[in-house]
C-alpha cells in the first residue's frame, strides 16, 4: 500500500504504459527479431552504463564462441536498415564494438572512470608493430590495397583495441578479472557439453571424437574439433586453479567437476594441438607442485607419464588417414608461406594477403579445393608482415609473459602465465590467433600486471 501511494509510482506506471504503447506501435512495422534486438539493445545500454563491468563480462562470455554469427540480412526488417542491415559478424565482435562505444560514452560522461593510460602498457612495441604494418600496406601490390588496408584495421588493430582494451579499461580489480575468467569458463562448459553430446550421437567417420555442432543454424563453437579444443584448453589453467582456491564444500566440488569435465572433453577432441598444450600444462603443474613440496621424484614421474601419454597418442593418431591428410595440407600451406616470404622477407606482402596468395596457387586448388588460412601464427605473420613484424609481435607477447613471470609469487599471475603460454602454443598450429578467445584472455593478463 505504501509503495502504491508513493509519488514516483504513478510516474513509473505512466512511463511503462508509454513504452508498451510504443512497442505495440513498432510491432506493426518491425519483425519479432527486430523488436527483440531493439529492446535487448536498449536494456543492455542502460545496464552497461550503470555497471560497465557487465559489458566486459559479456565480452568474456562470448569470446570462446567465435562461431556464433549474427546475420542481419536474414531478417526482413533489420536488412532494410542502412549499414546495420548488412551486418554479418561474430557476436563477440559486435559486443566488442558496442563495448568500445560504451567506453567512449563513459569517457564523455564520467571521464574519471576511464583511465586511458591503462591501455598503453608496452605501447612502444605496439606502435612499432603498427608502423611496420603500415609500411607493409604501403608496399603491397596495388591490386590488393583494399584487402591489406581492411586487414590492417581488422584483425590487426582490432585484436588489441576491440578485445583487449575493453577488458583493460573496465576491469580494475582482481575480483573483476576473476569474474571475467569465470564467464569465459561458463561458455567453455557449454562447448564441453556440446562436445560430450556429439561424442555419443555423431555419425562416426574414422573414429569418434568430441565435435561442436550447429543448433538452429548457429554453430557457436564452429564445426571443427580444433576450434572447440582451442576454447577449452585456454581456460583449463584457470578452471583448476579457481576450484583449488575455494574452501572445501559443495561449490568446490562443482568447480572441480567443471574443470575435470572441460579437460576430459578437450582430450576427447583428439586434437593434437590440444594434447600438446595439456601436456605442457601438466608438466608445468608438476614442476610447480614439487617446488612447493620438494618431492622431486614425484615431479619426474608425473612429467614422464604426461610425455609418455603424449607419445603414445601421437603414435596412434599419426597412423590414421585423417592425420595423414591434415599433415599434407599443413606441409603444403607451409611451403606456400615460405615461398612467398622469400619474395618479401623484411616487411611481407601486407596484412590479409595470406588467403589471396594461397588462392592464387593453382596446385593447392587442385589438391584441396578452397584456400585455407595459415595453420600457425608464425607462417601467417612471416608472409604478411615479414621478419620485422613477426619479431615485434613475438617481443610483445614475451613482454607480457616476462611481466607475469616477475609476479610469479602470486599464484594468480602464475596461472595467467600458464594461460598465455597455452594460448601461444595452440596458435602455433591453429588459425584463431586474432580471435576474441585469445585476446580477451590476453587483456586479462595485461590488466593483471597494471
Amino acid at each position: 500500500m505504501r509503495a502504491s501511494a508513493h509519488s514516483e509510482t504513478g510516474i513509473m506506471v505512466l512511463v511503462g504504459l508509454i513504452l508498451i504503447g510504443f512497442l505495440i506501435f513498432l510491432s506493426q512495422f518491425l519483425s519479432l527479431t527486430a523488436m527483440v534486438v531493439l529492446c535487448g539493445g536498449a536494456m543492455a545500454i542502460g545496464v552497461a552504463i550503470a555497471r560497465p563491468q557487465l559489458a566486459a563480462y559479456a565480452l568474456a562470455f562470448f569470446a570462446p564462441m567465435s562461431g556464433l554469427v549474427i546475420d542481419f540480412t536474414r531478417d526482413q526488417s533489420l536488412a532494410r536498415l542502412p549499414y546495420v542491415g548488412s551486418i554479418n559478424a561474430p557476436v563477440v565482435d559486435i559486443f566488442a564494438v558496442a563495448t568500445l562505444v560504451l567506453i567512449a560514452l563513459l569517457f564523455l560522461i564520467h571521464p574519471e572512470k576511464i583511465a586511458l593510460a591503462r591501455a598503453t602498457k608496452f605501447w612502444q612495441i605496439l606502435l612499432a608493430l603498427y608502423v611496420v604494418l603500415a609500411i607493409s600496406v604501403a608496399g603491397a601490390d596495388s591490386l590488393f590495397f583494399g584487402i591489406t588496408l581492411k586487414a590492417f584495421f581488422r584483425p590487426y588493430i582490432f585484436m588489441y583495441v576491440g578485445f583487449a582494451v575493453p577488458i583493460i579499461l573496465l576491469l580494475k580489480t582482481r575480483v573483476d578479472l576473476l569474474r571475467a575468467l569465470f564467464a569465459y569458463e561458463c561458455a567453455a562448459l557449454v562447448g564441453a557439453l556440446m562436445g560430450a553430446i556429439s561424442f555419443v550421437t555423431q555419425n562416426v567417420v574414422g573414429f569418434a571424437r568430441a565435435m561442436p555442432f550447429s543448433v538452429a543454424g548457429y554453430a557457436p563453437f564452429g564445426v571443427n574439433h580444433n576450434v572447440l579444443a582451442e576454447s577449452l584448453t585456454a581456460i583449463i589453467p584457470f578452471a583448476w586453479w579457481f576450484a583449488a582456491k575455494h574452501p572445501r564444500g559443495g561449490r568446490r566440488a562443482l568447480l572441480f567437476a567443471a574443470a575435470g569435465f572441460i579437460s576430459v572433453i578437450a582430450l576427447l577432441t583428439f586434437s593434437r594441438a590440444a594434447w600438446i598444450v595439456m601436456t605442457l600444462q601438466v608438466c608445468f603443474y608438476m614442476w610447480w607442485r614439487t617446488n612447493q613440496t620438494e618431492h622431486h621424484r614425484g615431479r619426474s614421474i608425473g612429467i614422464v607419464v604426461a610425455l609418455a601419454a603424449l607419445g603414445i597418442f601421437f603414435m596412434i593418431i599419426q597412423s590414421t588417414v585423417i592425420a595423414d591428410s591434415s599433415d599434407n595440407t599443413r606441409k603444403d600451406l607451409l611451403g606456400i608461406a615460405v615461398t612467398y616470404w622469400q619474395r618479401a622477407p623484411w616487411f611481407g606482402h601486407g596484412p590479409g594477403m595470406y588467403l589471396p596468395l594461397v588462392n592464387e596457387t593453382t596446385a593447392f586448388h587442385m589438391d584441396y579445393g578452397d584456400a585455407m588460412d595459415a595453420h600457425g601464427v608464425v607462417q601467417k605473420l612471416m608472409l604478411e608482415t615479414g621478419v620485422v613484424g613477426t619479431m615485434l609481435f613475438g617481443v610483445y607477447v614475451l613482454c607480457v609473459l616476462r611481466a607475469l613471470w616477475m609476479r610469479r609469487d602470486s599464484h594468480f599471475h602464475l596461472m595467467l602465465f600458464v594461460t598465455v603460454i597455452s594460448l601461444g602454443t595452440y596458435q602455433l598450429f591453429n588459425t584463431g590467433y586474432f580471435d576474441g578467445k585469445v585476446w580477451v584472455l590476453m587483456g586479462v593478463a595485461i590488466a593483471s600486471i597494471l
